[in-house]
């Protein structure tokens, strides 16, 4: 009908010859060779990369943020580990005596760098992490604590005190950050980390005024 017959013979002489795939190995970490430890806030791991040992800081677990913190290198897994932890040591010392001090809280303030890392990194509860964004909204007009407990959907302010007072103290802690005796605060020491108390009339609940630096870092980072 066609007037030619089909030859599948010349149609499998005619199929290019397909190799089979070859898994190439990339240059790069020695992975067996990984050196890990901890340190302050931070995962420390090391190993020779490309020929060259470097040690790098990451977020400690249970942190959200994995981003690498910072690097440093070595003659060997242990040199580039010590080297890391004298750039760290390092900068905890620089950020802390840059830190300015708020007399309306009686505290140190961190940069906003060092908020943002923090928040990234504590264990924040949803109920924290939505008083904060609204205490960060508020900006200079603060927020009360019945306020804060609106947000968070609690029934009480005391209640959404204590709770603020947790977030206080986890960014104090892992910013090293002494909190204010009870004395110098009326009992909210771990809010002054987060904030300072703008005066009121008497018998009117106080208002908490977040600082501006952990007001940008909130922005940024939640």
């Amino acid at each position: 009908m066609f007037g030619n017959t089909f030859d599948g013979r010349m149609l499998l002489k005619s199929q290019p010859k397909f190799k089979t795939p070859q898994v190439v190995k990339k240059k790069g970490a020695d992975v067996a060779g990984i050196v890990e430890e901890e340190y302050g806030n931070y995962q420390i791991k090391a190993g020779r990369l490309s020929g060259t040992y470097i040690a790098r800081a990451f977020p400690k677990p249970p942190a959200k943020a994995q981003g690498m913190i910072a690097e440093a290198r070595g003659d060997s897994e242990q040199a580039a580990i010590a080297a890391l932890k004298a750039l760290i040591e390092a900068r905890d010392a620089e950020r802390t005596q840059n830190r300015r001090w708020e007399e309306r809280s009686s505290s140190q303030v961190a940069n906003e760098t060092e908020f943002v890392e923090a928040v990234r990194q504590v264990s924040l509860s949803p109920a924290q992490v939505a008083m904060l964004k609204a205490h960060a909204i508020a900006a200079e007009d603060g927020l009360t604590f019945r306020q804060l407990a609106n947000t968070a959907g609690y029934k009480s302010a005391d209640t959404a005190a204590k709770v603020l007072k947790k977030a206080g103290a986890l960014i104090a802690d892992y910013l090293k950050i002494e909190v204010p005796g009870d004395e110098a605060t009326d009992g909210d020491g771990a809010v002054s980390v987060l904030a300072f108390g703008r005066a009121s009339e008497e018998n009117d609940p106080t208002v908490w005024v977040m600082h501006e630096e952990l007001r940008k870092a909130v922005r940024t980072a939640l």
